[in-house]
């Protein structure tokens, strides 16, 4: 199942999207907070979403070493012209070759204007950590009712 926090930047900082972060332990999970909690609003959650310092960062999660021994986590990192794009990732799938990721980007007819960073995360079991990973992008366009 996959997860989606908005986390957008705190501050600019160019880069290209999408961004694929693979998270093996607790260190490494706590090592990826501690080297961009200050790039990405990781504390913020937007309309009633939860925020991931919450969610996915604090001791009260279950990302702890129990989870770790058989899964990791995939995070895809995406960046949206407007914070109206929502998204849905297919059903993974290591078929003849890499893990694809696919990712349908749902557009609305008419969006808001505020750029958007977000993670979306993976819980991938372990038999997959090795592959490489190919994240594929597609668009639905919603029109408005």
């Amino acid at each position: 199942m996959a997860m989606f926090y908005r986390t957008d930047l705190s501050s600019y900082a160019e880069a290209s999207y999408p961004k694929i972060v693979t998270v093996r332990s607790p260190d490494e999970l706590n090592e990826y907070y501690e080297n961009n909690k200050d790039v990405y609003q990781f504390h913020h959650g937007f309309g009633g979403d939860t925020d991931m310092a919450d969610d996915v960062f604090s001791n009260k999660t279950r990302y702890g070493a129990e989870f770790f021994g058989n899964n990791f986590l995939l995070f895809v990192i995406l960046e949206e012209g407007s914070g109206s794009v929502r998204h849905r990732v297919e059903p993974v799938s290591p078929e003849n070759g890499p893990l694809s990721v696919r990712i349908t980007r749902i557009v609305p007819e008419i969006g808001t204007s505020d750029m958007a960073q977000w993670h979306v995360m993976l819980a991938l079991d372990r038999s997959f950590l090795d592959m490489d990973v190919a994240v594929i992008i597609d668009d639905e366009y919603l029109a408005d009712q």
